[in-house]
């Protein structure tokens, strides 16, 4: 463009008026051109930097003759056409095809009748079609360059912000299927509890219940024997028995439908163990001023768990620590909480008449009882039912003890579980 004005101005001064529009309309029509690209509209610009040139070309071959520079510059539109419109085939064919035609049918003409005007020597003609070439293939080149750059930069933008979006969806999936799978093994883990359960249960009803129903079988038919012999000499005897086996059976049956009701009896929830255990010693506060009992309770979690299955095993743990009390001791019960990794960690410690070595292994088996049944009434099923309580809670329970010295029962339950997710227990 600069150059076009300097060849201009030189032209005004040192060249005809001819001469002169010549180098005008040559300038003019650069100058559109440089406009049209500094306001930045690129398909216009490249339209008109295409047809414009190859038309002035034209024009001047047939009005004062051509030169060998011409035929550069028309070589060099038509590579440009090719560069350009190189995504519109169709658009390239028609431009490099008016390039070759606008170049032969001009020289073909003058050839056989000459220039319209005469043979006229444009002045710094070849400087101005090799700077206009230079100029041609610098516009088209660096457009050509920011569009398909700019294609580009949005492709990739575009496959940037998909790739974003699946990273989103993947972490989500991931998320979504963590948490699923560890749902589905709090599930399995229930199942397989729910599974020993029901073989358990059926080892019992079908085990420990036959013994007093036998007994009560016994002696219902000795004492219809001795009505008809008339002798009522063991009478009392086997009445004795005869409630004795039927309070001992009334035990088991209670025990059984506390124990059907662990696991199946509540959801997972939030849980204030501070008020599981307030709830534990009103119902138990009876005992606990008959006994005249100094229960401590220290500061305890809030925790995920089964609402009745912890009311449930605190009470048994409690109820115990009340009814095995020493003779010679005001009973006193501490109930400690910790947390360790994964777990909460508890401990109901009393100073009652303990268990002995031998038989604390056996204590959570169904329906073990230590002591003897008249001293001591109850199903023998409460550590047993806490056991299921704590597997249920993914935990372990086990015990301490001394005779004669107390009780320190420990227990775990893991801070892994999940809200409102439980399996209905079929017993």
């Amino acid at each position: 463009m600069i150059c076009s004005i300097i060849v201009l101005i030189d032209t005004f001064f040192n060249y005809s008026s001819l001469e002169q529009i010549i180098a005008s309309v040559i300038a003019m029509g650069f100058g559109i051109g440089f406009l049209l690209n500094r306001l930045k509209y690129n398909h216009a610009t490249r339209l008109y930097m295409t047809f414009y040139p190859p038309t002035i070309f034209m024009l001047l071959i047939f009005l004062i003759g051509g030169f060998f520079g011409q035929a550069v510059g028309f070589a060099t539109m038509a590579f440009l056409a090719f560069i350009g419109f190189r995504n519109n085939p169709k658009m390239r064919i028609i431009i490099i095809t008016y390039d070759i035609l606008a170049f032969i049918i001009p020289t073909v003409y003058i050839q056989i009748y000459g220039p319209l005007l005469g043979v006229i020597e444009i002045p710094y003609d070849e400087i101005l079609v090799f700077i206009a070439c230079l100029g041609w293939l610098s516009l088209i080149f660096r457009m050509y360059d920011e569009t398909k750059t700019r294609t580009y930069t949005t492709a990739l933008e575009l496959n940037n912000k998909a790739l974003k979006e699946s990273e989103i969806n993947l972490k989500k999936a991931q998320i979504d299927l963590k948490k699923q799978n560890k749902e589905l093994a709090v599930l399995n883990n229930e199942l397989k509890l729910k599974n020993k359960h029901i073989e358990e249960f059926t080892f019992i009803v079908t085990h420990d219940l036959k013994s007093p129903l036998n007994n009560i079988n016994i002696i219902a038919k000795e004492l219809q024997y001795q009505h008809l012999l008339a002798d009522y000499t063991n009478f009392d005897s086997f009445l004795k028995h005869l409630n004795d086996s039927s309070a001992r059976l009334t035990n088991l049956v209670q025990g059984l439908l506390k124990y059907a009701e662990i696991g199946g009896s509540s959801e997972m929830e939030t849980i204030d163990i501070n008020e599981v255990i307030n709830v534990v010693l009103d119902d138990l506060s009876e005992k606990i001023k008959e006994s005249n009992a100094e229960i401590i309770v220290e500061e305890m979690p809030v925790l995920i768990g089964k609402s009745n299955d912890l009311r449930m095993l605190f009470q048994n743990l409690i109820h115990n620590a009340l009814k095995f009390k020493s003779s010679n001791k005001i009973p006193r019960i501490t109930i400690r909480s910790v947390k360790v990794p994964s777990f909460f960690q508890f401990s109901v410690e009393d100073n009652g008449i303990g268990i002995a070595k031998n038989q604390q292994d056996n204590i959570f088996n169904a329906f073990h009882k230590l002591h003897n049944h008249a001293k001591f009434e109850g199903s023998g099923i409460g550590l047993y039912g806490s056991k299921k309580i704590i597997d249920h809670h993914q935990g372990q329970i086990w015990v301490e003890s001394e005779e004669q010295k107390g009780c320190k029962f420990h227990f775990t339950i893991s801070t892994n579980l999940i809200e409102h997710n439980t399996i209905e227990d079929p017993i």
